[in-house]
């Protein structure tokens, strides 16, 4: 895209260059009489168009403008590029949690098959309880074995965004429990929705597809195309000046069919700049939903929830070793304390990804839109 905007940029300048000189040289009455040069007639002769109506300048505004929507487009890309490469930083973030929380698991899975096994052979509970607990840390080892093989996916993923077929990196550091301590108001983001490169080229292209009407009506007038020159008559040894002037007549083509398509585009590009509009606010109020539900769902299992998870496997973990409980209600104390912590990374990952939406939608950098942030 950087390309395509100095190419922009060169074709701007040779839109300003005037049309070159024409150099004509012609020899007439050649070798009459068999007299060769003798009674030849040579001129020599200089030609130069010149453009009226306005022909250069609109065709100059054109370039330019097109060399804004290059710009603008490089914006675009910009913006998807850095959004897309946040998306996958914040994946790695959510994967690296969950392959520590599947490896907590297996550990404790790993103590509790072994508490298990200690109290079957003391008789305090019946060899079933220790096949199950055997058959849980299994499960918990395959989890953490996905997990890691989930995260050397993402991490391939982040790393071919600055073209590296393999990462060079083993973990990236970053704050996956930062977030907002309010969500900023959809009102207050549409906004800034004006800043979108996508909605923002349309002041460009409407002022290219302008300049284009004008141009096709600038063709309307002929251009000149003035001539100077010298004549050599051999026969007597005279010279003379010759000069003309020639201009089209516009009695059949006026650029009449070229002016009206240019009118219908216009009109088509008014309607497709509210197409955008109308695409962009939706875009914008879909992620604003995204994030407005992982937010609320982070706060929630992150205040609520996960505490109370932790509180219930601890009294369940507390009892089933005073006696209190049995292995099975140990067990799903442990499962619910897991399954919610996964819960949260799913919803703080759900909610970065959609932050990150939204910064490319509005077009802001991540420090106008975090404000005080709710951390742990």
């Amino acid at each position: 895209f950087s390309y395509d905007v100095r190419a922009a940029e060169a074709r701007a300048l040779q839109a300003r260059k005037l049309p070159n000189p024409e150099l004509e040289v012609e020899v007439e009455e050649f070798d009459r009489g068999g007299e060769n040069f003798d009674s030849a007639e040579t001129s020599i002769a200089l030609g130069q168009l010149i453009e009226l109506g306005g022909k250069r300048r609109w065709r100059t505004r054109m370039a330019e403008a097109e060399g804004e929507l290059a710009g603008w487009d490089y914006e675009s890309e910009r913006l998807s590029v850095f959004a897309e490469t946040t998306k996958r930083f914040m994946a790695i973030m959510a994967a690296q949690r969950r392959l520590e929380l599947a490896q907590s698991a297996a550990e404790l899975a790993e103590k509790t098959a072994h508490a298990v096994g200690e109290r079957v052979k003391g008789g305090k509970e019946p060899p079933l309880q220790a096949s199950k607990a055997t058959a849980e840390l299994e499960l918990a080892r395959l989890d953490a074995l996905e997990a890691e093989s989930a995260l050397s996916v993402k991490r391939k993923m982040l790393a071919a965004m600055w073209g590296n077929a393999a990462p060079h990196f083993q973990r990236a550091e970053g704050d996956l429990n930062g977030v907002l301590a309010t969500v900023p108001s959809m009102e207050d983001l549409r906004t800034r929705l004006s800043e979108n490169p996508e909605l923002a080229r349309w002041d460009a292209e409407m002022r290219r597809m302008d300049a284009e009407l004008a141009s096709e009506k600038a063709k309307r007038v002929p251009d000149l195309e003035a001539r100077l020159g010298v004549q050599r008559f051999e026969e007597d040894g005279t010279d003379a000046l010759a000069f003309g002037i020639g201009v089209p007549l516009p009695l059949f083509d006026r650029n009449q069919g070229n002016i009206a398509a240019a009118q219908h585009e216009i009109a088509k590009a008014r309607a497709e700049r509210r197409a955008a509009q109308t695409t962009l606010v939706a875009e914008l109020g879909e992620a604003h939903a995204d994030l407005t539900s992982a937010h609320r769902r982070a706060l929630t299992l992150r205040s609520k929830v996960v505490p109370a998870m932790e509180e219930a496997f601890n009294a369940a973990h507390a009892g089933y070793t005073q006696g209190k409980f049995g292995f099975l209600d140990m067990l799903d104390a442990q499962r619910g304390l897991f399954e919610a912590t996964g819960e949260l990374v799913d919803a703080l990952a759900d909610y970065h990804v959609a932050l990150a939406e939204i910064q490319k939608l509005t077009g802001t950098g991540i420090e106008e839109l975090v404000g005080t942030e709710a951390k742990e």
